[in-house]
């Protein structure tokens, strides 16, 4: 072997090392005491937002923390105003009449649903895709083109309830600058986008998508099993789900966590050699203590795991 073939290797073994075997974030464990550590054969740890931590206890512990972090912060937000009402911008644009216009605000405040861009369509007073191309001016985001078709792989690297909630849809994944694409059609959630940057170490960019295209595609995805995802109904105390979150880490032989609040939502979001897993736990109302039952999958029962 080469010099410069051995530096490398030994390079090569000693990042592998630091990785492995690097201080437990949370119990701070000497050089001598890694060693023996993994002399003995001690698992490499798990890592939980980018630190290590030498075992359950410890993972625990940590995962606690950011548990309750994430459950301080998570909350629905509201999208905020925006800077031309779409019925106005519209009408600036002549695509409609002043008439038309008070015909559709008429016929939403009586009907006391749908957006008003909906009632633009259902009155025939503009196509959808009008109504789309008016909502990326005024969200001042592009919007995907009808004919572009989303990549299928992108749709499994989020949870489906978070997609059926903040009704988006990720479209296109640039692995070269790790930036994801992700198409809204009832407005930006910039609290979702934040998490998902979080959670997949990512940038995201944001674009509009026409009502009956995302519609279309979340019915298709829904019909999909996702045998690695789990929903609790309801948050539990910090201490209880991160004993889940704990249990199902191990169990999976996780080797990278990260937790994140998205909106009412706290996600977990556990990567093994191979897969990924998602823990979903929901705020529900009047109930805080209990586990509800989970959603169209699950990876584990709760009992095999306790």
């Amino acid at each position: 072997m080469s010099a410069l073939h051995q530096e490398s290797w030994f390079s090569a073994v000693r990042n592998r090392w630091d990785e492995s075997h690097s201080p437990c974030a949370q119990c701070k464990y000497s050089s001598l005491q890694r060693m023996w550590n993994a002399i003995a054969g001690s698992k490499r740890g798990i890592r939980l937002q980018g630190s290590r931590y030498c075992g359950a206890e410890c993972f625990e512990s940590a995962a606690r923390e950011s548990l309750s972090r994430a459950a301080r912060s998570a909350m629905a937000t509201a999208p905020g105003p925006h800077r031309i009402p779409l019925g106005l911008l519209m009408l600036s644009r002549g695509q409609l009449t002043r008439e038309q216009l008070r015909e559709a605000i008429d016929a939403q405040a009586a009907s006391g649903e749908h957006r008003l861009g909906d009632w633009l369509e259902k009155l025939g007073f503009a196509t959808e895709e009008q109504v789309t191309a008016a909502l990326g001016l005024q969200w001042s985001c592009p919007v995907l083109a009808s004919r572009a078709q989303p990549v299928s792989a992108c749709a499994h690297m989020l949870p489906y309830c978070l997609l059926e909630r903040f009704r988006m849809l990720p479209v296109q994944f640039v692995v070269q600058t790790r930036t994801l694409l992700v198409a809204f059609c009832d407005g930006i959630d910039h609290t979702a986008l934040y998490s998902i940057e979080q959670m997949l170490d990512c940038r995201t960019q944001a674009c509009v998508i026409s009502h009956s295209a995302l519609e279309q595609e979340l019915e298709r995805l829904g019909r999909e099993a996702r045998p690695n995802d789990r929903l609790f109904e309801s948050w539990c105390d910090p201490s209880e789900m991160a004993r889940i979150t704990s249990s199902y880490a191990h169990k999976l032989d996780a080797k990278e966590v990260r937790i994140a609040g998205c909106g009412e939502y706290i996600w977990v979001r556990l990567e093994t050699h191979d897969e990924v897993a998602t823990l979903l736990f929901r705020r529900s109302i009047g109930a805080t203590t209990s586990i509800g039952k989970p959603a169209r999958t699950t990876i584990l029962s709760t009992s095999s795991i306790s």
